[in-house]
This record gives C-alpha cells, sequence and structure tokens, in this order.
C-alpha cells in the first residue's frame, strides 16, 4: 500500500509494470474513464483513472492522495504521468494514470435495492462510514463537492464490505472563498446554486438573486458536503430524492432551484410513517439552508440517530429497485457527468408523473393536490 505523503508521480511507462485493459470500462469518473488493470508483479487486481494532465487534474489527483490512507476513501497506490493515445485522437496525449484499489462491490445502492430488509440501523451503519470519509476530507481542509450516490462505492460483495468515497474531481481545499459552482443537480447545495447565480449574474438581466443580494462575488465552504449528505440520508431511507426536476430534458428548473434554496422539502406521511422521529430530525439538521446553522461533521456524528438507529424496516429498496425510476435517474446521473464538461447537452429525465412505482405516483399527487 502507497504512503500518499510520499507518493511521487512516475514518469517511466506504466505498460511496464501493469497490464492495462484499454477496451474495457469500470466506468467514467467526472474527470474521466476508469479501466481495469492488473500489477505485473504480483497479479493483483486495480482499477486506472485516466485523466488528461492539466492543472484541474492534478490538483484532483493531489486532493484524493492527501485525503487517502482511510479506510472510507479509496487508496491510491501508483500515479503515471505518461503521453497516451486513445482510438480518434490524432497525437498522443499528456495524461495521468491514476492506479486505485479496485472496488468490487459497486455502488452502495445498487447493493441497497437488492435487500429485502433494510432497516434503519443498517442505514445507520452505511451513514457513519460515509461520516468518516467526510470527517477525513474536512480535517484536512478539502470540501469534496460531489458526495452522491455513484461516488460511494463497496470494497467487494461480503456483507461486511467497507463503504469508500470516490472521485475528486470537483474537490477543492476550503480556503473560505469556494466560488466555482460544480455540482450535481439531486446534492447541491443552496450555496452552490447561489454561487451560480452569482457568476452568471448580468446588469440588466433577470436574475434570480437571493434577496438582499447584490452581484458581488459569493462564496461558500465545505458545509456544502453536509447539505449533500442530509439528501443521501432522506434517499437512504425512503429510497428517492427529496429535491427533483419535474419537468422532462431539464436537470435542474427554476422550481426546483426555488425549492433547494428556501429549504423546501416533505416527509410524505405514507412514506415516512416507519421511520423514526431521531432519524428526520438528523435530515431536519442537514438540510438547512443557512450553513452556519446546518451541522458540521463532528456533530452528525454524535447525532443520536448514528449512535442508536431502531431495526425498523425500511421501504427504500423497493424504491430503488423499480427500475422504470432508478435506472432512469442513474442514467441521468451519468450523463450529468458528461454535461458538466459539455454545457449544450441536456439530461433526459423521465418526469415523475409518468414513473411506474406506486410511492412515487403517490408523491406526485401529494404534491400536485
Amino acid at each position: 500500500m502507497a504512503d500518499s505523503k510520499s507518493l511521487k508521480f512516475k514518469t517511466h511507462s506504466i505498460l511496464d509494470d501493469y497490464e492495462v485493459k484499454w477496451n474495457q470500462n469500470l466506468g467514467c469518473g467526472v474527470s474521466g474513464p476508469v479501466r481495469p488493470c492488473k500489477k505485473k508483479a504480483t497479479g493483483e487486481q486495480f482499477a486506472l483513472k485516466c485523466l488528461v494532465d492539466r492543472p484541474r487534474a492534478r490538483t484532483e489527483v493531489n486532493l484524493h492522495l492527501k485525503c487517502s490512507s482511510h479506510e472510507n476513501i479509496v487508496m491510491i497506490h501508483d500515479v503515471y504521468a505518461n503521453e497516451v493515445q486513445f482510438p480518434k485522437e490524432p497525437a498522443p496525449r499528456a495524461r495521468l494514470l491514476v492506479v486505485m484499489e479496485l472496488m468490487d462491490g459497486g455502488e452502495l445502492f445498487d447493493r441497497i435495492s437488492k435487500q429485502k430488509h433494510f432497516t434503519e440501523k443498517q442505514a445507520a451503519h452505511y451513514t457513519r462510514q460515509i461520516c468518516r470519509a467526510i470527517e477525513r476530507c474536512h480535517s484536512l481542509n478539502v470540501a469534496h463537492r460531489d458526495i452522491k450516490p455513484e461516488n460511494l462505492l463497496l470494497k467487494d460483495n461480503s456483507p461486511i464490505a467497507l463503504v469508500k468515497l470516490s472521485d475528486f474531481g470537483f474537490a477543492k481545499i476550503d480556503d473560505g472563498n469556494l466560488m466555482t459552482p460544480h455540482f450535481t443537480p439531486y446534492y447541491v447545495a443552496p450555496q452552490v446554486l447561489e454561487a451560480e447565480k452569482r457568476q452568471n449574474y448580468k446588469p440588466g438581466a433577470s436574475c434570480l438573486l437571493s434577496r438582499h443580494a447584490s452581484p458581488s462575488p459569493y462564496t461558500y465552504d465545505k458545509g456544502c458536503d453536509l447539505w449533500s449528505l442530509g439528501v443521501i440520508i432522506y434517499i437512504l431511507l425512503c429510497g428517492y430524492p427529496p429535491f427533483y426536476s419535474e419537468v422532462p430534458n431539464k436537470q435542474i428548473t427554476k422550481s426546483m432551484r426555488r425549492r433547494i434554496m428556501g429549504g423546501q422539502y416533505e416527509f410524505p406521511k405514507d412514506d415516512w410513517k416507519g421511520v423514526s422521529e431521531a432519524a428526520k430530525d438528523l435530515v431536519k439538521h442537514l438540510l438547512v439552508v443557512d450553513a452556519s446553522k446546518r451541522l458540521n461533521i463532528d456533530q452528525v456524528i454524535n447525532h443520536p440517530w448514528l449512535r442508536e438507529a431502531p431495526d425498523n424496516i425500511l421501504q427504500s429498496p423497493a424504491v430503488m429497485l423499480d427500475r422504470a425510476n432508478m435506472e432512469e435517474m442513474k442514467m441521468a446521473h451519468s450523463e450529468q457527468l458528461t454535461v458538466l464538461r459539455m454545457p449544450d447537452q441536456q439530461v433526459r429525465l423521465k418526469p415523475l408523473q409518468h414513473v411506474n412505482n406506486p410511492i412515487m405516483k403517490r408523491r406526485v399527487q401529494n404534491t400536485t393536490n
């Protein structure tokens, strides 16, 4: 296992040390594809992330290394700075080839969707691990800025597999002046949307700035990760997000923005009647618009629900398993990674009015009546 403090970028060819399956794809992070590879000396399997070598990619790798060496964060083993030419490219390009531990267990939410008796106690168990990963980042003053299900991976397929945080493509040192509006719509904090508005403000144009706001630079901090954590816990408990786009072909609508920035969400009675008040209390203290009043990660870890959650059986796996709903949502998330780099493309997310899941249909009826 490499020491994250001493690991240096290697300049000799990665092919001297690893066999890379360039034609296979394990997934696509926010900054580049991930491929399987094998270390020649040991036969051990790893995941290889390929990044175009530029300042932003170096920041991603360095911050991931900074936060690494923690059981709940995907480990980086080697980094190569090589010239690589992919098919259809006219010439080789400088790339960073990041060798990471292979996460055989897949995404956390996929595992949960297949569980028949998923309880609050199990949800709290997973949440504690996510919290430890965030705690590690925040203790080093790193804002991850992309806490979402796709970045929560399981080490293996065992029942006791560790949850690990991945993809530091949006991560940045929290110097008190975070301004760039990087986000995935379902999990974005109000402060990040506010930063986006300020960045897009044009004098004389119609701009939905917050009341009393001015078109001056707007900053936020690593508290944005805690809002995203609140959304994750909400989904763990009921199976669907508290904020969503109700219009096809739009990943985020004006209505969705208003609801996020106003902290307007509900605990629909029929869907939440089996969820403890302690769990709801934690969500309420995370989905707080005023970041200064939002729980920090240490307060979350010490919340009563994480210390002693009940064994109440949750309906969330049934909702997540609904193919007509969750697969469309996952597709939208995957496409959003591309949208963040190619703004002219649009995410096609099925409107909630058209989903087949009865729980979601009832929720839509409740919000439109």
